[in-house]
């Protein structure tokens, strides 16, 4: 059986971890072209129930990284427990949201 070599060549590009949703696991499938990720996500449009806090971190005592209003466009790439993450349509600001402040785009 011949073996397959890979090699990564060229450098890295730096990315905005506030505006780009890449995390060390996974990343926007959007990204994809510019940066690699083991997994990629294609994000699923949510909006805001109710206002809420966009955090950095899955905790309720992370650091708000931007207030939305409620019927703010979410776009949803990842459920952990109570927490999905995702961005901001409007501002592109990325982060984590309580999954029960959210609901499909598509619901009444």
């Amino acid at each position: 059986m011949q073996r397959t070599h890979f090699k990564l060549t060229g450098a890295s590009r730096p990315y905005d971890p506030a505006r780009q949703a890449i995390r060390p696991d996974l990343a926007d499938v959007a990204e994809a072209a510019h940066h690699f990720a083991p997994h990629y996500a294609r994000a699923v449009p949510y909006r805001l129930r109710q206002a809420a806090s966009l955090l950095a971190s899955p905790a309720a005592d992370a650091a708000v990284v931007v207030q939305l209003a409620a019927g703010a466009d979410f776009a949803l790439l990842d459920i952990t427990g109570a927490w999905g993450w995702g961005y901001c349509i409007n501002t592109h600001a990325v982060g984590y949201l309580p999954v029960d402040s959210i609901e499909p785009a598509s619901a009444p």
